[in-house]
């Protein structure tokens, strides 16, 4: 016993005075496919009246009772719209459409899509900017499909290989002439993926040389690691770097000063020299540096990460090498502002979060965009993977009336190859004409192997174990899971970043001073003024003519305009992605 009564939009609760018939129904087709709408189409005695009349109710409830179950309630079998007008009012029959949609599905849809956005299966940094508020985009590394139930219009996702509204299970109850065993397509056994990150590397800060340039004295015996002496220290002083003044490589004189001790803090020494007409007395320098070198640079990055990943299925072609390869090619930036606010960003964090950092994949939101890559290209494997489908004749109605493609269905008959066939409801079709009704259902059908993979917890490379924290030890050969039971990478935190070697974390000046000199040495300058021992004004002119000087370098930190980015490689180990068998292709 069918009902159908006309409804308003916001009548949702469905009651026996519901069970009327306010069409004359003479066939009916209700259909419903993965990701579609459902739709109802309605083959009626002609109404000749206007449809769309204003005030005319434009929602339809149909709903069923089993004439077998007499003391049960009507169940809701469709909530859908009117959307299909007739256009052959001359006929006695005329077949109208409704559609199960709900009036708000896009604010629905949207509001569903703000809830998926979790990792691993949301990066936005992968993701384009005028993509990342489309509801669609949400789906491209999961599994899964916007389902509309047909009866209270609710959105929701499910997933192509597990149904989550449970298992129909067949079993034989079908109709035996109605089995048909398709291929669909063939799967997609490889994808290759290939990710470019990039970002600018900035960095500010001051570094002190002062004990570098009084160590450069030391060395030379014109100090003694504390301050620094010249027999023309008034020229050092005169000359020595103001704060701002240009260095080059990315550096600049910091904040510096230079003060002369001799004969305040420490008493005055001399140098004497024995002339012809007595003894002269040089003074001797004796000045406390302060050199500090200052850098604000920017430093293009890039990071390219490969993988391929391959699909653990069964070959069902006679050729394997035949198997379509899907290539995956996507770009982001780790300084752009696209994870939620904090403290230290107030209108949006950076993937790299510290733009300082040397390398970003192997940090812990690298290993999420990394994951990320994964599960896209999983999405493409498993999409593909139900490369079978099955379809049959119910041979009971009742048994279809609580269909919906959020659930599993199982068929067995020796006809299948392994004797039997699971899967998603991909879509089912009602049908009723006269008293003749019928269920047909159509499941896709995997054709992995069914396997698992497990992590591997991998063997100390850096130290012996316990010798250091976690963080510091390497495991040679671990891997990392970033879908449960379903594919690993081995760990690549040993791949040094290919850069120059500087550390913004740690700014070492020992590491930052490439070479001090020290000019005409206090050594050098006593040598002299010796070899002028007769004549007092030669002397000093010869003195004059080997005053201090310093020459140094600092590393550079700046990269030439037209020179690449440092760019460093990581080339991913992967594990074969397991597929789910839910029918059996190999079976003897």
């Amino acid at each position: 016993m069918y009902f159908f009564a006309f409804v308003d939009s916001g009548d949702t609760v469905f009651g026996p005075e519901h069970e009327v018939e306010d069409l004359l129904v003479v066939a009916y087709e209700l259909i419903h496919q993965e990701g579609e709408d459902a739709t109802l189409d309605l083959t009626v005695k002609n109404p000749r009246i206007g449809l769309l009349a204003s005030g005319r109710k434009q929602w339809l409830l149909m709903s069923w009772r089993d004439d077998a179950n007499p003391t049960t309630g009507a169940v809701l079998m469709f909530r859908g719209r009117l959307v299909g007008i007739p256009t052959d009012l001359l006929r006695n029959q005329v077949t109208m459409q409704f559609i199960a949609r709900p009036p708000d599905y896009d604010a629905q849809k949207q509001a569903l899509a703000e809830t998926l956005k979790v990792a691993p299966w949301w990066d936005p940094m992968w993701i384009r900017p005028d993509f990342r508020d489309d509801p669609d985009t949400v789906l491209e590394a999961r599994t899964q499909l916007y389902h509309i139930d047909r009866v209270s219009l609710e959105v929701t996702v499910s997933d192509l290989l597990n149904g989550e509204d449970g298992m129909l299970d067949v079993g034989g109850d079908f109709i035996a002439e109605s089995l048909d065993i398709a291929f669909d397509s063939q799967p997609v056994r490889r994808v290759l993926v290939e990710g470019s990150i990039t970002w600018d590397q900035t960095a500010s800060g001051v570094v002190d040389i002062s004990q570098q340039l009084k160590d450069a004295f030391a060395a030379v015996d014109s100090g003694d690691g504390h301050s620094i002496r010249s027999l023309t220290g008034d020229g050092v002083m005169e000359d020595f770097p103001e704060e701002g003044g240009n260095i080059g490589g990315g550096w600049k004189v910091g904040p510096s000063s230079i003060v002369r001790t001799d004969g305040f803090v420490r008493p005055t020494d001399y140098h004497q020299v024995v002339m012809t007409n007595g003894t002269e007395k040089f003074p001797v320098w004796d000045m406390n540096p302060v050199l500090t070198a200052a850098y604000d640079v920017s430093r293009p990055r890039e990071e390219v990460v490969t993988f391929t990943l391959e699909a653990d299925c069964q070959a069902i072609l006679t050729d394997p090498g035949d198997e379509e390869v899907i290539a995956i090619k996507v770009s982001g930036q780790a300084d752009e502002l696209v994870d939620p606010p904090s403290t230290d960003f107030p209108d949006g964090t950076p993937p790299i979060g510290d733009v300082r950092r040397r390398a970003y994949l192997p940090t812990a939101r690298g290993l999420r965009s990394l994951d990320y890559l994964v599960c896209l290209a999983r999405g493409n494997i498993l999409a593909r993977s139900r490369a079978v489908s099955v379809t049959a004749t119910l041979s009971r109605f009742a048994d279809g009336v609580g269909l919906s493609c959020r659930k599993n269905a199982r068929f067995a008959d020796p006809r299948i190859p392994g004797g039997e066939a699971a899967g998603k409801i991909v879509g089912y079709k009602m049908n009723g004409v006269a008293r003749t009704h019928t269920v047909t259902v159509t499941i896709g059908c995997t054709v992995g192997k069914g396997n698992t993979v497990t992590t591997v917890p991998g063997t100390p490379s850096y130290v012996d174990e316990g010798y250091v924290d976690v963080g510091y030890q390497h495991y040679a050969g671990a891997t990392l899971m970033p879908v449960v039971g379903e594919v690993t990478y081995e760990d690549f935190s040993d791949i040094p970043p290919v850069d120059d070697g500087v550390d913004f974390f740690d700014m070492r000046p020992a590491d930052m001073v490439t070479q001090i000199t020290i000019i005409n040495t206090l050594p050098a300058q006593q040598a002299v003024l010796d070899a002028f021992k007769p004549d007092l004004s030669a002397a000093i002119a010869a003195l004059n003519q080997v005053f201090t000087e310093v020459d140094g370098d600092l590393k550079k930190l700046t990269i030439g305009r037209d020179d690449p980015p440092f760019r460093t490689l990581y080339p991913i180990t992967i594990s074969a992605l397991m597929v789910p068998r839910t029918i059996d292709l190999e079976a003897a």
